[in-house]
């Protein structure tokens, strides 16, 4: 197990932000499972179309008075 740490250097001393974490077998193999996944979705390549629903923003029914 490792320690990895990331710093990301913002314009002020006090806005730095440091993340750390341990690097563990369990870790490692989640991140070779994503990195999987992620590949099989880039190969089926087909992006679906958007699909239109329409517009729902309209004042509702008010039936007409009978006079």
């Amino acid at each position: 197990m490792a320690l990895r740490t990331h710093t990301i250097e913002k314009k002020g001393e006090k806005r730095n932000q440091i993340w750390e974490w341990e690097e563990t077998p369990e870790l490692l193999a989640a991140i070779e499972q994503l990195h999987k996944s992620s590949q099989a979705v880039k190969e089926v390549g087909d992006v679906p179309k958007n699909l239109h629903v329409g517009n729902k923003n309209f004042a509702p029914f008010k039936p007409r008075r009978k006079t």
